[in-house]
């Protein structure tokens, strides 16, 4: 249900919620650079999946009123909209952790700039109103993200045929995925649809651990970097469903649409990955675009 709070209040809590969920999945996405992702992806997302399907019971059990039994979803023919959510979820987590160990940072989330146009569409269809003021920060969004990607196009060039259409099919799936998490939390809650769609993710990377099976369990720095993985992004997810259901479908499209900067700034960190001028830009965007967000409300 949603709280009984003014407009404004939604927004601002919202706003806030993201820019948290994407400073955690900042430093999340580093760890998909871990040693042994080239060669054993599929056992580190096998136990990433695992740990974040154990965080967010923790978290229900201690955060949720009543506990865990009564927030946990009943296997039925009605959650199973929940379950395929998971699985659609956990694809686009495994195709970007694939994009992401190996393409440079502004490659993989400036590809994922579908995300913004998928999601305000589902966002629209799903009966939410598009103002002018977020027409406007869309279309500003969307020209600069264009500029960006024609200025780099010799770079995606160079990586034509190494996946460079993977961070693209993630856009798209993100931006389905994320709005429709939102329309699940207000149909069976917070925690229900948290917990069914980690359980299908688990199942998700389960089937494709065992169909490769290559690999060794016995690498304590794929336990060490896929728990803080876990934890993170596991806590980045609760906020983004918050933003989600404070804020809405369009404008957890448009906040998220952000990541760009953030892990390009956190990727360059990192890994000494380059910089671009025109990449800081989106600094003065975000703080410009959520401001005008919560004061027009």
């Amino acid at each position: 249900m949603m709280p009984d709070w003014n407009p404004t209040t939604l927004i601002a809590l919202a706003v806030a919620a993201e820019t948290l969920s994407l400073l955690l999945f900042g430093r999340a996405n580093t760890l998909w650079r871990s040693p042994g992702m080239t060669t054993q992806p599929q056992r580190f997302l096998l136990i990433r999946s695992a740990l974040a399907l154990l965080w967010v019971h923790l978290g229900a059990a201690i955060l949720a009123p009543g506990g865990l039994a009564a927030n946990y979803p009943a296997l039925s023919l009605d959650t199973l909209p929940l379950l395929a959510l998971g699985i659609l979820g956990g694809l686009g987590l495994l195709l970007f952790a694939l994009s992401i160990r190996s393409m440079p940072a502004q490659l993989v989330f400036f590809g994922g700039s579908l995300h913004l146009v998928v999601g305000v569409l589902v966002g629209w269809f799903l009966g939410e109103a598009l103002s002018i003021s977020r027409a406007f920060i869309i279309g500003l969004l969307l020209l600069a993200q264009l500029t960006v990607l024609w200025n780099d196009r010799f770079s995606w060039r160079h990586s034509w045929g190494k996946g460079s259409l993977l961070p693209f099919a993630v856009g798209a799936i993100w931006g389905t995925y994320f709005p429709l998490l939102g329309l699940a939390i207000n149909r069976w809650g917070f925690w229900p649809s948290l917990i069914a769609s980690e359980w299908a993710v688990m199942l998700l990377m389960l089937v494709w651990a065992l169909s490769r099976p290559a690999g060794t369990w016995r690498d304590s720095s794929m336990w060490r970097s896929m728990t803080e993985q876990s934890l993170l992004s596991s806590v980045g997810q609760a906020l983004s469903g918050l933003a989600l259901w404070w804020g809405g479908v369009i404008l957890h499209s448009i906040l998220t649409n952000f990541n760009i900067v953030i892990n390009t700034y956190v990727f360059n960190l990192r890994f000494g990955e380059a910089l671009r001028a025109r990449y800081l830009l989106y600094f003065a965007l975000y703080i410009a675009f959520a401001a005008a967000l919560v004061f027009s409300s």
